[in-house]
């Protein structure tokens, strides 16, 4: 482990309650054997059972989504331009249906006819063509995991994973944003990205440097050690105004797939493993590294 000489602070917190909706930015995020409580824990499909993302429909960037508490339960409240606000109760214990996130397939839990109808008329779409379905990961033979890499299999026990697209929790720093921006920049007269376009969890500032975080491989964030597992490999939706719902003529994707695309993947921020549940990570919190890739 390192001394605290360098002051790395958790400066943005943020949950996505229905998959590639806006973000909910939080003081505090809560960790179970899923990743973020209240994160992504539900997604919209299409008529062939596949998860949609603003890849598809920029206009889900201004579908704000929150948790409010109603008659001592939860509710998802949805608003969105044009339409009247949705509240939905979530319902965890009904028929569950395969549905398919990237390559995996995952059981999850449709939420009802009123929410198909909004989000198909919000999105243009004939009626009840797209659902809203939850993670059906309370039931027995839930089994989303995490694709540990070969050096870590059999060294740590299984995690699972809600409807993210690799792994429980993600990071990024303002440092590595700058970097990025700094390049970008030069290329499009002057245009730049907040770091709300990477649509991460959590966010740093006060790395020693630009893409330190690539260099980690166990973190304390707070009081909670995390496994910095993988990059995040990014897509087109890195260019869509999470504030407009526009597309830039020149995005973040082709100045990272100038820099960071080894593979030809392009790279911008880490996935991580909580190691420890029940947790809290909180605006303020210090970033110490206990480890680093050798």
């Amino acid at each position: 482990a390192e001394s605290n000489v360098v002051p790395r602070t958790v400066i943005g917190l943020n949950i996505f309650p229905i998959k590639s909706c806006k973000a909910c930015k939080v003081e505090e995020i809560e960790l179970d054997s899923y990743g973020v409580v209240g994160d992504r824990r539900f997604m919209l499909i299409d008529g062939s059972n596949r998860f949609i993302s603003q890849r598809r429909f920029p206009k889900l960037a201004l579908v704000v989504v929150k948790w409010v508490e109603y008659n001592g339960g939860p509710v998802l409240q949805i608003t969105a331009p044009g339409m009247e606000q949705l509240d939905v109760v979530p319902v965890f214990d009904g028929e569950r249906s395969e549905t398919s996130i990237w390559n995996d397939s995952v059981m999850t839990i449709d939420q009802g006819e009123e929410a198909s109808k909004w989000f198909s008329k919000y999105l243009g779409i004939g009626a009840n063509f797209i659902r809203l379905m939850a993670c059906a990961n309370e039931h027995p033979g839930y089994n989303r995991t995490v694709d540990l890499p070969s050096f870590l299999k059999g060294r740590l026990p299984s995690m699972s994973v809600n409807l993210s697209d690799a792994a429980p929790v993600s990071l990024i720093s303002t440092e590595s944003l700058e970097d990025l921006n700094q390049r970008l920049k030069d290329q499009s007269q002057g245009h730049e990205v907040p770091l709300n376009r990477f649509r991460m969890n959590i966010e740093i500032s006060g790395c020693t440097h630009a893409f330190e975080e690539d260099e980690w491989l166990v973190v304390k964030i707070g009081a909670v050690p995390f496994l910095v597992y993988v990059a995040n490999e990014r897509c087109k939706m890195t260019g869509i105004n999470q504030d407009t719902g526009d597309e830039d003529k020149l995005g973040p994707l082709e100045i990272l797939r100038q820099y960071r695309a080894p593979d030809g993947h392009a790279k911008f921020g880490q996935f991580m493993i909580p190691l420890q549940k029940g947790s809290k990570v909180k605006l303020g919190d210090t970033v110490t590294v206990l480890d680093r890739k050798k």
